[in-house]
């Protein structure tokens, strides 16, 4: 019986094409850093006149990035439900598939000045998408798969700060009650499931260095959760505000005592991971220096910019020489490249 069921199984999915849709999936980081850091440019054009092209550069960049992923993901059998299915259910990756609609929300969301109906529309086809990943992801979850799997703060992206964006996307295309619908969704699975990874992390053995950075995306629920409130109340801050503000500032100070236990010996691209949670935060700080009338904000808003964007083009050098070392090095393994 057994024999029987193993030779009527389909067939499984090469390695070559598992390892091609994973790498496609994990890239996706750099689209989203991209997107998030123009989130901050765009935050900033209108609290200190900074140069909306610049946020504009970061979202093509962004898109173009996710569209030549998307195809890579496809053309290596991502289109088929089977093999979505099996990168959903990986306990190490599948949450990064939630990356897709959410990057699609952010670009939606920037470039709506251009035709906010359209933009409604596309918004809506990202929105549902998000909605089934993170349900289809979080009812994988309930069933005990993540049993023996260690969590990180990464799984919070699709059931807390997904929609969190969402929220902030919808308060953009001038959806209030959308993003009030959202928002209480971040809201709900942010307490609840941070909850269980805060507690499985305290009471756990460590993190394995490879899941090590997802500590700083700890700092992106209250991050984009702040700038979602914010942006569904006109920029004002009110009790909710200020207690954003303080989970938000507490949780910096978190991260800054983890930093040592995330150094990094040589680079790899999952570093990528690092700038989302950079950029959410200097957007929710460029909206609070404002909404709280800081003095001297304009300088905090362009000494926070420039942290920010320093970072994103270390990494993007890094990355270029990167790739270029491996291009040498498999054209030395095969002269006909030469």
């Amino acid at each position: 019986m057994a024999s029987a069921t193993s030779v009527e199984s389909p067939p499984r999915t090469p390695p070559a094409s598992r390892g091609s849709r994973s790498a496609s999936i994990s890239l996706l980081a750099i689209s989203l850093g991209s997107a998030g850091l123009g989130g901050a440019w765009q935050a900033a054009a209108s609290a200190v006149s900074a140069w909306i092209q610049i946020s504009d550069a970061l979202y093509a960049v962004s898109g173009l990035i996710w569209v030549v992923l998307l195809v890579a993901y496809v053309r290596h059998g991502g289109a088929r439900w089977r093999n979505l299915r099996e990168d959903l259910r990986h306990p190490g990756q599948g949450f990064a598939l939630a990356y897709v609609p959410i990057i699609g929300m952010l670009i939606t969301g920037h470039f709506s000045r251009f035709g906010q109906e359209g933009a409604r529309w596309a918004y809506a086809v990202f929105l549902v998408a998000a909605a089934l990943v993170a349900a289809r992801l979080l009812a994988h979850w309930l069933t005990g798969t993540l049993s023996g799997t260690v969590l990180h703060p990464g799984y919070l992206l699709p059931v807390s700060s997904g929609p969190f964006i969402a929220s902030i996307t919808a308060s953009a295309l001038r959806l209030p009650e959308v993003a009030a619908a959202a928002f209480a969704v971040g809201v709900l699975y942010w307490l609840a499931f941070g909850t269980v990874i805060l507690g499985s992390l305290v009471t756990s053995s460590p993190l394995p260095p490879p899941a090590r950075p997802t500590l700083t995306v700890l700092i992106i629920p209250p991050a984009v959760g702040g700038s979602a409130w914010l942006a569904a109340h006109g920029g004002r801050l009110d009790g909710v505000g200020y207690g954003f503000c303080g989970i938000v500032f507490f949780t910096l100070a978190l991260v800054a005592f983890l930093l040592p236990t995330l150094r990094e010996r040589s680079f790899h691209t999952g570093l990528w991971v690092y700038i989302f949670p950079v950029a959410a935060t200097t957007n929710f700080l460029v909206r609070w220096s404002y909404a709280a009338e800081v003095p001297d904000r304009e300088a905090v808003v362009w000494a926070l910019l420039a942290v920010a964007s320093g970072a994103f083009l270390l990494l993007g050098a890094a990355t270029l020489v990167h790739g270029g070392r491996l291009w040498r090095l498999r054209s030395g393994r095969h002269p006909s490249h030469r």
